[in-house]
Parts: structure tokens; sequence; C-alpha cells
């Protein structure tokens, strides 16, 4: 994985951010290319409390790995990130690359789709267990680390984790895979856990298991966690808040639960209707007509203008801008109050 970042821009950090675990205000990525510069996200803005879980959601492209790369500093080389980040207290854009490292090593840890991009499959999985402990805390002996390994084999479900920990990645299933990736994150004794897509890589019943497993870790150690996915019912019972993006934007936050049963812009209640779930057996599904613009396109309106279904003239002119909508929710939409089933609500439609 790269180093990332060749260039940021700081923006001033107020000092009552450092009292969340992820401040993203006004983050903007691009990049370079033979035909210009690129805008990957546009002016996203969240935060994630202590202790919390954020899920940020969308379809594929809607910005929300990116929002994940960028936190950690973690984009490709020739990346521009513009605004202001504040990762577990510290100003990601301003700090040096070495402290950055440590600050990923221990702090901030990051849990991928797929288990085997974090695991070399030629070592034991001990032995990265006891790696990545090390990494955390140079101080601890390769007992102290081997132990604390096991401990957290134990902890994310892992059977006989002392056998175990001498298998490698190929001897061991998908499901188990993500557990041990999760372990590995766990032994550093993070504050935040970055969750990229995953459980997509793994079947429904094992996929109910990581999140729950994941739910836990939240109640327990009071591990705040950011998910990335592009499916709702993933995170019903999961996610304190959730964050709506597309094409870049944040288009939708809000309590999870309200912003699911009454979504507030036309984009979150379109996926609610196309998912599986929303379906009566043998019900035609519902789909998104039309694409999300790409990164070179920039509409002069709404980005969702040319696939929503209340567009009005308005909407193709004047690019909204995110607002309160109710106490905790904010929704970029021009038309966000008192109109059609938006405000009804997908599920109640």
């Amino acid at each position: 994985m790269s180093e990332g970042l060749l260039e940021t821009a700081a923006a001033p950090s107020p000092e009552g951010f450092r009292q969340d675990a992820l401040v993203m205000k006004d983050v903007r990525v691009t990049l370079p290319t033979g035909k210009g510069l690129l805008r990957i996200i546009r002016d996203a803005t969240f935060h994630v409390a202590k202790g919390e879980i954020v899920a940020l959601a969308g379809e594929s492209g809607s910005g929300k790995s990116t929002s994940i790369m960028a936190a950690l500093r973690l984009l490709p080389p020739g990346a521009r990130v513009d605004g202001t980040i504040i990762l577990d207290g510290q100003d990601v854009l301003a700090m040096p690359r070495r402290e950055l490292r440590g600050l990923r090593a221990k702090r901030a840890r990051l849990v991928f789709q797929d288990p085997w991009r974090s695991l070399h499959p030629m070592k034991r999985i001990g032995a990265q267990l006891v790696e990545s402990a090390r990494t955390a805390d140079p101080s601890l002996s390769r007992e102290a680390a081997r132990e604390l390994a096991e401990r957290m084999l134990a902890r994310v479900g892992i059977p006989e984790p002392a056998s175990r920990m001498d298998s490698y990645p190929h001897e061991v299933s998908g499901g188990q895979s993500q557990r041990i990736v999760i372990a590995m994150a766990l032994v550093a004794g993070p504050s935040v856990l970055f969750c990229d897509e995953p459980t997509t890589a793994l079947d429904v019943t094992t996929q109910a298991q990581i999140l729950e497993l994941l739910r836990e870790l939240n109640r327990e150690l009071g591990l705040s966690i950011v998910i990335a996915t592009h499916d709702l019912d993933v995170i019903s019972d999961l996610a304190d808040r959730l964050v709506v993006m597309y094409a870049g934007e944040v288009v939708e936050a809000g309590p999870t639960a309200e912003v699911l049963s009454r979504p507030r812009h036309p984009y979150t209640w379109s996926l609610l209707r196309s998912a599986p779930g929303s379906h009566e057996p043998g019900e035609r599904l519902h789909t998104i007509e039309g694409r999300p613009p790409g990164p070179a396109e920039s509409p002069a309106g709404c980005a969702f203008a040319a696939r929503c279904p209340s567009v009005h003239e308005v909407c193709l002119s004047t690019r909204p801008e995110p607002r309160p909508v109710a106490p905790g929710r904010s929704a970029a939409c021009l038309l966000t109050e008192g109109y059609g089933p938006i405000t009804a609500g997908a599920r109640d439609e």
C-alpha cells in the first residue's frame, strides 16, 4: 500500500474538534491526471464521537472508501487533500510522516473488505499478530506480544487460539480470516477502527457474526468505529449514525434509525426503495435509473438531479449545500421540507 499523500493543505484545527474520535470538515480530495485535476471528494463534512459507530453508505464510487483513506492519509501519491481532518485528537494533514505512521500503527487501524489483503500468505498467523503488537508497542517482548495475540484471537471468537497461532492464512476460512484481521488491529489497542466493506465477501451468516462482533467491541472497549458499506440493511442495527454519500458529497447525515425510517434526501429514499428487503417476495426490484456523474463531470446544480424522482427546475442550476432539517440531521437537498414521499419515508410509501 502506498505511503500516501504527496500534497496536503491543512485548514485551521479548532480545539473543540479534538473531543471527537474523527472530524472531517470541508474535506476535498483531488487527483492529478493528464486532463487536469479530478475532484473525488467535494467538501465532505462529518464527525465520529468517541465510542460511536458511524456508517458511510452509498453506491460504488460514492466516495466512502476514499473518505476513509483520506482520514488515514493513505491515498495514492499525487493526491491532494484540503480541509480539516482531526483523528484521535491529531491534525492528520499537518502530521510529519513518521508521526503519522505511529498513529496508524497504534491508535487508528484499518480492516479491509478482503482479509487476504492484510495477511501475508507465507507467514504464520501468530507471527503476524506478534509483529502488529510490537509495531504498536516496541517495548513488548515477543512472549508478552504472543500472549496478547492469543487473548485477542480468543476475544474475536477464534477457537483454540494457541494452536491457531501456528496456522497459515490459507488454512482458515474467510470468516475466520476476517476475525483474525480484526484481532490484528485490536492487539494495537486502537481508539478508532476503520472498516472498509468488511463483510461484503462473506456469506450472510458469517456477515451477521462479524457485525455482532463489531458491536460487542464497541460496547465493551469503547471503540469508535467507522464502517463503509453499500448495503443499508447491513448497518441498520449496527451504526449509531449514518452518513450517506453520493458522487463524492455528503448528501444526508443523522441518527441511523431516523434516516432509514424517514429519509430527507431523494438519493437516500431511492437507495432504500431499491434494497431487496423493501420488496415483497416475487415483486419486481426497483432500480435507480442512470448513473452517478464521474469525477470529471461537474453538474451546475445538484449531482443527483439527473436521476432524482422529484427533480425541479431549480435543482438543475443550484448546487445544494448540507443544511439542518431536524435536530442532529442534515440533508443537501433544496426541497427537503414538505414534498412527496421523501419526507414520508421510503419504507412508509
